[in-house]
């Protein structure tokens, strides 16, 4: 395998990616509400990881440009914007997008509503990307 000008995109989006999870993590008992906190700290470490890894595999995708940059981007993006919405929330309060690490939280009607609207936009991204992702490695399976 060899290492793309994407692929070693990604790895570095990624190690950062995790590096700010790591950080957050420190910051938990910080916020107003540690238990979103935690899950923000999770979703950016995992999410990291999974980025860093698209990145060591990406020399096996076959997909067309337009695909190519939706799957590294979309994700990237998606699980971004994933993170910020549980980040935003763990600050603010803001339960409903969210309602088990919210539970006993709430924030006014905008912040709930930029971080539904964060969160969901992010799911549908990475989902999106992840999805193009799997059908550009299907080659490898011969």
């Amino acid at each position: 395998m060899e290492l793309t000008q994407t692929g070693a995109q990604l790895i570095f989006i990624g190690i950062a990616f995790f590096l700010i999870g790591l950080i957050q993590g420190a910051l938990i008992p910080a916020v107003k509400n540690s238990r979103m906190a935690l899950s923000g700290h999770l979703t950016a470490v995992q999410c990291g990881m999974a980025v860093a890894l698209f990145g060591v595999i990406w020399s096996l995708v076959e997909l067309s440009l337009f695909l190519e940059l939706l799957a590294a981007y979309g994700s990237v993006f998606g699980f971004m914007l994933i993170w910020l919405g549980i980040t935003i929330a763990s600050v603010t309060g803001a339960s409903q997008a969210l309602p088990i690490a919210g539970a006993g939280f709430t924030a006014n009607i905008t912040t709930e509503l930029v971080v539904m609207m964060t969160v969901r936009i992010g799911s549908l991204l990475s989902l999106i990307g992840c999805t193009v992702l799997v059908f550009g490695l299907l080659p490898i399976l011969g």
